[in-house]
């Protein structure tokens, strides 16, 4: 399903996961770019669906939150089809 979606929406999924992982694990977009060795402004342009995250920035952030990168990429079931 993932690779069906529009770029915009891939962009939309991969900053939804990271924001909700991020909060789950209670740190701030600050803590996470220090985490990630990355600056907060481009946590806050992934997290808000602003910028294409390249392939090591999301295996930066999969190290730095502990997870593979692949939990970034899940597709939710939403019934209405909203993102």
């Amino acid at each position: 399903m993932f690779f069906q979606l529009p770029e915009k929406d891939v962009v939309k999924v991969f900053g939804k996961n990271l924001k909700k992982i991020r909060l789950q694990r209670k740190l701030s977009m600050e803590k996470l770019a220090k985490m990630a060795d990355m600056e907060l402004s481009q946590i806050y342009r992934i997290e808000s669906g602003r910028v294409n995250a390249k392939l090591t920035t999301i295996a930066a952030l999969g190290k730095a939150l502990d997870i593979e990168p692949n939990e970034l990429l899940k597709v939710p079931n939403l019934p209405n089809g909203d993102l």
